[in-house]
This record gives C-alpha cells, structure tokens and sequence, in this order.
C-alpha cells in the first residue's frame, strides 16, 4: 500500500468514528441565541427556498488540494440559477457574489485574510454602484457597508455578524434542532433576540448531490423567512435574502477550511 493510499484509510477510518458536522459543547451553549433568550423555531416559515450547489471536500479531496470551486444557488420551486458566488484563485477563499442574471455587478463580497484574529470581512455593495468582480475583490475603496465576520468565542464555530440590516449570528443547530428538520447538519441563521431567520439543512435526500455526510462545506437546502421585511420594508427583501447566502456560503467554506486541517492533523 502507498503512502497516500496508507494516509487516506487512515482518515477513513478516523473520520467515520466521528461526524465531522457534530456539534462541540462551545456550539450547544451557542443554541440560545446572541443573548439570553432561547432560539426560536416556532414562528419560522420559508418564504424562500433555495438549493446550495457546494461540492465541498471528503476525505480524500482534502488531503489531496483545495479546489476552485464557483457556488451556485438555485431556486428551488423553479430550478433556476438565481446566484454564483465567485473566486478567483484557487489559494485564496475570496468571492462575490452576483445574480445569474447580472454577473458583472458584485451584490457582495467576502474577503479572506491570512494570520491569527484575523477575521473574514464582507461588503455589502449599494444597489445604486455597479462594481465588477476583479475590483469587489481587489479595490479597498468599493462603496457600501463593510462587515467584520466575528466568532462567538474562541472554541466556537458560531460566527457573528453585525449590519445595518442587524445583528446575526450563524451556528450549528443542536441534537433536538436537528431531530425536528430530519437533518444530518443543521445551520441557523437569527436574529440577537433568537428568533429564527434561515436554516440549512443537510440530509441524503438535500444534499447536494454526489456529497456524503461526512464532508466538509458542502451544500444543501437553503430555507429563509422573509415575512418581517415583506411586511414592513419591501424593498430590502432582496438584499436581505442576498445577505443570508453570502453568509451561508461564509460558514461553508469556514468549515470546509476546519475539515480539511482536521484531515491533514490526524496523518502528521
């Protein structure tokens, strides 16, 4: 047996005595919400309902390089690309993100730095610029909001976002959370009070094709409630929605990223 055949039977077997998507004790204190009240679910109605198209890495893929990977979200009731988020180098994470139907206006960008503390930042370009991809991700002085991504804690994988559409907080869902939904990995996606804004939901039959349970960052059913904008500022619907899967795709690659080096620990 060659050694990278030796590497990878070892992960093989590493990783099935462990789901790489189960949740830490740091992400089950994160189960009740940015603050003190406990995340609610029971108010939570899709409005809409969206297919993330991310292959991510199992095992052998993340021992053997990172891809470059363009994600792309469909809508689920009419099977149509509505947007790609888009890289432009294999070594690096940062993208944009553009509607199918305008890939030369960036919506928002997310960029990746390199060190320790230093977070993931995204910008939300105005509906009034149009910016292209190379300068969303290449020109410090796009317009728009600028958000850094933080962490709940240091041994948490809950990320925190705070906007001036609001404070957010992505985490991993719970045994009980899961259970409900029938979901091998639940993420969600509330509001600083704890009410349920987004999920995505991993299962055999949501996932995306051709991906396993144990992967890393790759992707499955993207459900958002919009009522509270469809009810009170139409007009932002959009760019909310658009907000919730830069985000979503955010959390996919931070995890793609732990798979990976949790992969290339256990043969080192």
């Amino acid at each position: 047996m060659g050694l990278l055949s030796s590497i990878k039977s070892k992960a093989s077997r590493s990783k099935s005595e462990s789901d790489w998507n189960s949740e830490s004790s740091a992400d089950e204190k994160d189960a009740h919400g940015l603050g003190n009240a406990s995340s609610s679910s029971n108010s939570f109605l899709a409005t809409s309902n969206l297919d993330v198209h991310a292959i991510g890495y199992d095992t052998n893929q993340a021992l053997t390089g990172r891809t470059l990977e363009n994600i792309s979200v469909n809508r689920v009731e009419s099977g149509q690309t509505e947007y790609i988020s888009l890289r432009q180098k294999k070594s690096s994470n940062s993208c944009a993100l553009v509607r199918t139907s305008d890939q030369d206006r960036t919506l928002i960008s997310t960029i990746y730095r390199f060190g320790p503390g230093r977070h993931p930042k995204m910008h939300i370009v105005p509906d009034n610029a149009k910016v292209s991809v190379d300068a969303a991700l290449s020109n410090k002085s796009v317009p728009g909001e600028e958000v850094e991504v933080k962490s709940r804690s240091f041994t948490s994988r809950a990320q925190v976002f705070d906007t001036a559409l609001g404070k957010y907080q992505w985490r991993y869902g719970d045994k009980q959370e899961k259970a409900a939904v029938n979901a091998d990995s639940l993420l969600i996606m509330e509001r600083a009070d704890g009410v349920r804004v987004a999920q995505l939901i991993r299962n055999a039959e949501l996932r995306t094709p051709g991906t396993v349970k144990y992967s890393g960052g790759n992707g499955g059913r993207l459900m958002i409630d919009l009522h509270t904008w469809e009810n009170n500022d139409k007009g932002a619907t959009s760019g909310v929605e658009a907000f919730v899967v830069a985000s979503c795709i955010l959390m996919l690659k931070r995890e793609a990223d732990r798979f990976i080096d949790n992969n290339i620990a256990l043969v080192t």
